[in-house]
């Protein structure tokens, strides 16, 4: 679950000598870049300490924007911000707005708007706090990417987002530039975290710089340091933007005291006790300025700390219900509001509300034609409730169980209630998006929608002396230039295999299809061929990768090969390519990749998997473009020279023994699928089989000992 806390801080650590004029925490003097006046960074490359690979990292500004600044809506402020076209981070003002923005991608995630809580693909988006116009902003952000937490203030009003996923490093400062403010134009060159997203706010092309008021002090800082959140009161429960706390039966909140800055992991001995205190929210809003929903005083004990609530002597919750609640640390007995105290983390949590509340979301169905899909959502309701689903459309129209392939049930258990429904012999009209609407007297809520997708071959070139699709895909290939008699030869195995593809005697014999979408509502993908590669070609190309089969444009996916030394890659949106084996030369080789829609990519050579990706590792885009067989994009200079046949495309992602068989049915050759299997610890001789033979290898050493001293002497 996202979660952003709200943080108001009166003091961390009691002042001294050192403390930072903008960040308190750190010592200004160990800022890696320090300005004081507006600065260019185009115009002053390389002008901060390299922090790449970086883990962390903190931008801090003083400043007092213009209304200009406070009210632009064309695109977004320079703060201060480090970084170029690749790598970067910065503070920006979006619309009244300071957000933090990421990057460590070359490009792609053009999708990503403001409270993009997802790293791990490239780039990101945080709110740190509303500004005004002509009044002082002290702020800083700090970026953990041993934690995945991003901390910020604005005028002592602080945040905690926890991002979604996240690199465990980056190159936090790209091109090393920094800058801060700059004069109030259009900044080309000034990306910190940008790119070109369908926010214009967050739209690299539409940078502004700062206009601050005239005359007012200017300050701009990074360092290399986190400000460190384990001083404070922490792990509250229920946790921090809980959802649907049942009133009904929710009595106490807990959290563990702030740390000793000395020792981490135990209490700060100086808390002598905790000033709680509870909000009324909406809307996200805490409501500072109204009258708490309750103040109470917990003397200083054991974690966790707990505090009652909901009864006629503290506050009682309703359905429907935000509530913000705070903890400020009593330091050696001071009074509530001293300086010395430290004021933590503003928590949140909401309740059921009067209408249905969703426990669980349907998950994505894939299939294969004349099985069952089964959907389910899960709600909880205090009152009788009904449900009904939907499928989407040009209109959505409801699903009724008058269609002999539909079913619907609601079960009810207390207050929860799942909605499932049935979809029986399922077939390719049948995909598309569901979601379900669940219904009570206060209203409807409505689930996410999840995908059904029918698995199954969305192409099958054989080969066989033409271009066409076998599969009744109709995504047949389309040559570059005319096919010549040459170019068709014998197959693999001509008896199974038929004819194959030779583009070494016709280049231009490589070929692709009309748009489609292999991966579509699967989010996955195999595709398996034979290809017989000769080596290095004399064709006078700009560049030395070569397309096997791919689908590049709009930056979707692509599998190629270095035709210097025959290395294989394959590549996903960003261009971070992902090498993994070479190819053997002059041979008849069966190669396949599978992408999972767990973002996984798994590689196959002569039916044994030689390869796999972490998770998150590698992922492909559902774009409508053409498949490109023999090159990458249409262009000559892609075009492979080898001998192709068999090609297969999947729009789900085969297993290690399905790809196994397809080896198989060509060469009769067995595989071992999981040489590591439990199972198979005694297989000395590794030949996937435990038998009489891995017996006579363990009886060779039969009461052979090592013992000491002999027994007898």
């Amino acid at each position: 679950m996202k979660k952003v806390l709200l943080v108001i801080f009166s003091c961390l650590v009691a002042a001294s000598a050192w403390a930072g004029e903008i960040v308190p925490q750190f010592d200004d003097g160990d800022a890696l870049v320090d300005y004081t006046a507006a600065r260019d960074g185009v115009a002053n490359p390389a002008d901060i300490q390299a922090l790449n690979p970086g883990s962390t990292i903190t931008f801090a500004a003083k400043f007092t924007p213009s209304v200009a600044d406070v009210t632009e809506e064309s695109g977004p402020v320079a703060v201060i911000e480090t970084g170029g076209t690749t790598y970067g981070s910065g503070i920006w003002i979006c619309n009244g707005e300071l957000h933090y923005a990421f990057r460590a991608n070359v490009s792609g995630n053009n999708d990503r708007t403001f409270n993009d809580f997802e790293f791990a693909d490239g780039a990101g988006a945080v709110k740190m706090g509303d500004i005004e116009a002509e009044q002082e902003v002290k702020a800083w952000v700090s970026l953990d990417l041993n934690s995945g937490i991003v901390l910020s203030s604005v005028n002592g009003v602080k945040r905690i987002t926890y991002l979604d996923t996240f690199p465990a490093s980056t190159n936090l400062t790209g091109n090393r530039s920094v800058s801060f403010l700059t004069d109030g134009s259009i900044i080309g060159g000034h990306m910190g975290g940008l790119n070109l997203s369908v926010e214009p706010l967050l739209n690299d092309s539409n940078v502004w710089g700062m206009n601050p008021v005239a005359g007012t002090s200017l300050r701009g800082q990074i360092f290399s340091q986190v400000v460190d959140p384990t001083l404070l009161p922490n792990d509250p429960t229920p946790a921090s933007a809980s959802l649907n706390i049942d009133p009904d039966t929710f009595t106490e909140v807990s959290f563990d005291a702030a740390e000793d800055p000395e020792n981490a992991g135990s209490q700060n001995p100086d808390v002598t006790g905790h000033f709680v205190t509870f909000y009324r929210g909406m809307d996200g809003d805490p409501n500072l300025g109204m009258t708490p929903l309750y103040e109470t005083f917990v003397p200083a004990g054991a974690d966790p700390v707990t505090v009652p609530i909901n009864t006629p002597e503290t506050f009682e919750l309703e359905l429907g219900q935000e509530v913000f609640w705070g903890v400020e640390e009593q330091i050696s007995g001071a009074p509530e509001g001293d300086p010395a105290n430290i004021v933590g983390p503003l928590w949140n949590f909401e309740t059921l509300p009067a209408t249905p509340a969703a426990v669980s979301q349907p998950e994505n169905e894939a299939v294969f034609e004349g099985e069952q899909a089964v959907f389910e959502f899960t709600f909880t309701s205090k009152t009788a409730a009904s449900s009904a689903w939907y499928k989407e459309g040009e209109p959505d129209f409801e699903l009724l169980q008058s269609d002999p392939d539909i079913t619907i049930d609601l079960a009810q258990n207390g207050d929860e209630f799942t909605s499932t429904l049935y979809v029986d012999n399922a077939e390719i009209a049948d995909q598309g998006y569901y979601y379900c609407i669940a219904s009570n007297t206060a209203g409807d809520t409505q689930s996410d929608s999840a995908s059904l997708a029918i698995k199954r071959m969305v192409a099958y070139w054989p080969l066989d002396g033409d271009y066409q699709d076998y599969s009744g895909e109709e995504n047949h290939l389309t040559p570059y230039a005319d096919p010549i008699a040459e170019q068709w030869i014998d197959g693999v195995k001509p008896a199974q295999t038929g004819q194959a593809l030779d583009t070494t005697v016709n280049r231009e014999a490589a070929a692709a299809t009309d748009p489609f979408i292999a991966a579509e509502y699967t989010d996955e993908l195999t595709i398996s061929l034979w290809i017989n590669f000769p080596g290095s070609d004399d064709y006078p190309a700009a560049g030395h990768f070569r397309g096997i089969c791919s689908s590049s444009s709009d930056n979707n996916w692509f599998w190629e090969i270095d035709q210097r030394d025959a290395g294989l890659q394959v590549n996903a949106p960003g261009y971070n390519a992902y090498s993994y084996a070479n190819l053997p030369l002059d041979e008849w080789t069966h190669i396949a990749f599978t992408s999972s829609a767990d973002e996984v990519a798994a590689f196959y050579i002569n039916g044994s998997q030689i390869d796999i990706t972490d998770p998150g590792r590698y992922s492909i885009n559902q774009n409508n473009t053409p498949v490109y067989f023999a090159n990458n994009n249409g262009t000559i200079d892609t075009m492979m020279e080898a001998k192709f046949d068999d090609v297969r495309i999947y729009n789900y992602a085969l297993s290690p023994e399905q790809l196994a068989g397809v080896y198989y049915d060509v060469t009769g050759e067995q595989i071992c699928v999981a040489p590591n299997a439990e199972n198979l610890q005694f297989d000395f001789d590794g030949d996937c089989t435990v038998d009489i033979d891995d017996l006579a290898a363990v009886s060779l050493d039969w009461l052979n000992d090592m013992l000491f001293p002999v027994a007898g002497e």
